[in-house]
């Protein structure tokens, strides 16, 4: 088998040194780069994983709607199931009721008090500027 060799075109020094200059060591960049990408994947990683474990947990409180029903062309009633993570704390829930066309036409903040059951059942009423087709939770908060 024959040995092959390869040569460099030219092994003078100035002509070694120009081409180093027009191609710069890719080596250190390469290596800045690949650490660069790692940081950035760990932060975004970290990130990732703050948002999945928050997000995950329970919230403090969160009620159902489980009915409602129109009273008259003023007021709507409606019935919670309220679950809290600390019952002996009270809370307050935002109520809305909307007309047939989806206008909004009342809301009421209706406080649950402390309780010794973490869910508990409440009825409610509130008023409205004209008659209402629909009741909805908006949020709810501890106080």
């Amino acid at each position: 088998m024959a040995r092959t060799s390869i040569r460099a075109l030219s092994d003078d020094p100035a002509d070694i040194d120009r081409i180093a200059r027009r191609y710069p060591g890719g080596a250190g960049r390469a290596v800045l780069l690949r650490i660069l990408i790692a940081a950035l994947v760990v932060v975004a990683l970290g990130w990732y994983l703050q948002v999945a474990v928050r997000n995950s947990q329970r919230p403090p409180v969160e009620a159902t709607l489980t009915a409602h029903w129109v009273i008259d062309d003023q007021r709507a009633g409606f019935t919670l199931q309220v679950a809290r993570t600390d019952p002996s704390r009270a809370a307050v829930c935002t109520v809305r009721a909307q007309a047939q066309n989806y206008e909004h036409i009342g809301d009421a903040d209706i406080t649950i008090p402390p309780s010794d059951q973490e869910v508990v059942t409440v009825d409610g009423s509130l008023r409205t500027v004209r008659r209402a087709d629909a009741v909805s939770v908006a949020g709810c908060r501890l106080v």
